[in-house]
């Protein structure tokens, strides 16, 4: 039982610290060669406006996510394989106070600005410029719902995962895009996120 806390923990820490560090590395990365980047990605003069859609959004798309393209995917998939299919546990079972508060620490700050900067920032901005839209949110949506995958005793219950927040990442795209700036995704990632956590952390 310790050993399971103690490797949650040391996970989830490793987890936070890389995320910061590909942060800094993206940032002075941004900094050196694209001098103009700030304005490219968008950061708006006003953070208020963007922070109440955000909210909305983030807590608007959580339950479409998961009661419309959850279900659907999960009926698809038990439809091809015949079997019983159950999202993958995202966290570990039992995780000490530390680790909790590592948890909430992530998926609610350090993800969100991590995730957000590189999947919609960078990686769609440069698609989307570059190709289009659909291009744009495409790739990066698969991008993103590759990172998220998690091991399972199944191929198809990792699947589900992943085809969930492939879905998420191309919402979060067409909001990034109609918005106009990364600020509004960060915080409609970061809502997104404290539901998903709230549940996880209440039902385990």
């Amino acid at each position: 039982f310790q050993l399971i806390r103690s490797r949650g923990l040391a996970n989830l820490s490793a987890s936070a610290i890389l995320a910061i560090l590909i942060v800094a590395l993206l940032v002075l990365w941004l900094q050196r060669f694209h001098p103009g980047w700030k304005k490219v990605i968008g950061l708006p003069r006003r953070i208020w406006p963007e922070v109440r859609a955000g909210t909305g959004f983030g807590a608007l798309l959580y339950p479409v996510v998961v009661f419309v393209v959850g279900i659907a995917l999960n009926l698809l998939l038990e439809l091809v394989t015949g079997r019983t299919i159950r999202s993958p546990r995202q966290l570990p079972a039992h995780l000490s106070a530390a680790a909790v508060a590592v948890s909430i620490a992530y998926s609610l700050v350090i993800a969100p600005i991590h995730e957000e900067l590189f999947f919609r920032g960078i990686l769609f901005r440069s698609l989307a410029d570059r190709y289009g839209f659909a291009v744009g949110a495409g790739g990066s949506g698969l991008a993103f719902g590759l990172i998220h995958y998690v091991p399972a005793t199944s191929w198809y219950a990792s699947a589900l995962l992943m085809g969930v927040m492939v879905f998420t990442g191309v919402a979060l795209a067409w909001f990034y895009q109609r918005r106009g700036n990364i600020v509004a995704s960060m915080v409609a990632h970061a809502t997104f996120n404290v539901i998903g956590l709230t549940l996880i952390l209440a039902l385990r």
